[in-house]
């Protein structure tokens, strides 16, 4: 047997990375028609103020902003931990079947994040609240805008939605070994999560919905992706070992 174990739970997992990526570039197209997010906006921009104000944010950003990095960062520890443990001598037998899907997680918290990040970082798109319609500064004007009639982006780093990157990581727990219903409510978990926190930074004025939408189809872009190159691994690792 592979020493990554094998795949966890029945049927195919969260399926194959092309539809969800086909998804993000829809939604990639979605953020630059500025009807729609203006319209999704609007709710969390009356009367020129912004839904959660920037002091609300200021004196409760422990709690609401930081803490839930902090909680993410702790699973993925806790589950690092659950992957080295699964090769000790003792444990070995009983946590194989959580090996694979323990280190699933632990990339998906590492490789989420730090792939929005980098593509926020090369996008070019301004947050809602540093734009003119939001009393800001920059014009609204999407990323394939910016391609389109200027050939280069801007300065912004705002799209896709970092924030909820984390969150959404978490539905790389779908794929823990236990039965369907309990893989499907922690899925769901990482949903929320992701919706949680990414709602949280709509209401001051850093992410338009687009934005979001497309951070959770890039999310489940690259936990599938990973899923199948762990599963690649370790089945080259096994042809390895039998050689």
């Amino acid at each position: 047997m592979s020493r990554l174990g094998t795949a966890a739970g029945n049927g195919a997992g969260l399926g194959r990375p092309l539809p969800y990526l086909l998804a993000a570039l829809a939604c990639t197209i979605l953020e630059s028609i500025q009807t729609f997010d203006r319209l999704a906006q609007a709710p969390f921009f009356r009367h020129d103020v912004w839904l959660l104000p920037k002091a609300i944010h200021t004196e409760y950003k422990w709690l609401l902003y930081t803490a839930p990095k902090v909680f993410i960062s702790i699973v993925g520890g806790l589950f690092l931990l659950l992957f080295l443990a699964s090769f000790s001598g003792k444990c070995c037998l009983r946590l194989q079947a959580w090996r694979k899907p323990a280190l699933l997680v632990v990339c998906s918290i590492i490789f989420v994040p730090l792939t929005i990040a980098t593509i926020k970082s090369l996008s070019g798109v301004y947050s809602p609240v540093d734009m003119l319609p939001y009393g800001g500064k920059h014009p609204h004007i999407g990323l394939l805008e910016q391609l389109w009639a200027y050939g280069a982006v801007s300065g912004g780093r705002s799209f896709p939605a970092g924030h909820a990157s984390g969150g959404f990581a978490f539905m790389a727990l779908y794929y823990l070994p236990l039965r369907e219903s309990w893989k499907r409510d922690l899925f769901a978990f990482g949903f929320l999560a992701g919706w949680g926190m990414g709602l949280y930074q709509m209401a001051r004025g850093e992410h338009f919905l687009s934005h979001t939408l497309t951070t959770m189809f890039l999310a489940l872009t690259i936990i599938t992706t990973l899923d199948h190159l762990i599963d690649a691994f370790g089945r080259r690792l096994k042809a390895f070992a039998e050689n």
